[in-house]
């Protein structure tokens, strides 16, 4: 990018909301100086769940906390093949459109959450991602989720926790 289209950048986000769209057809919401703005924690993890990259989400997310009951590590592990099987199926992002678990049987019913949804196969997985003064301190599939946006096309659920690990 040139200099001259940064600046041109910048001067839109002072106007308001603006969106980059990249050449792989990624989003990225800029803040007023045209950059991307990650100032908290949970910024930053939705951030990288929206790009796949759980190289990045290991480094954000807390080592104190579980993420739906494995420690970190694991989660990570098991997250990362989830984003390898949206990447082989052609996906370079994930749109995140928000929703409620509807579930009678689990604590998390009416609870906020996200469906990460592919870019190009509508592949996707809803998440309950518990956020505590800006800082995600849980995240946990959800099984019975419905969107507020009625007429969002999901495909296949891509699930964490039953994907067979490679070896």
């Amino acid at each position: 990018m040139t200099p001259e289209q940064k600046d041109i950048i910048k001067q839109l986000a002072q106007m308001g909301e603006v969106v980059y769209v990249k050449k792989d057809g990624s989003r990225v919401l800029l803040n007023e100086e045209g950059k991307v703005p990650l100032q908290t924690n949970a910024d930053a993890v939705f951030y990288f769940l929206e790009r796949l990259d759980s190289a990045m989400l290991k480094l954000v997310l807390d080592d104190a906390h579980t993420y739906q009951d494995y420690d970190k590590k694991v989660f990570v592990k098991k997250l990362s093949y989830a984003f390898d099987e949206l990447l082989s199926r052609g996906n370079t992002y994930l749109n995140r459109f928000e929703g409620n678990c509807t579930s009678n049987v689990c604590t998390n019913v009416h609870c906020q959450g996200f469906s990460f949804v592919g870019n190009s196969s509508q592949d996707y997985m809803d998440l309950i991602l518990e956020i505590k003064n800006n800082k995600v301190t849980d995240i946990f599939e959800c099984s019975t989720f419905i969107n507020s946006e009625t007429d969002l096309i999901k495909n296949e659920k891509i699930c964490i926790d039953t994907l067979e690990e490679p070896f």
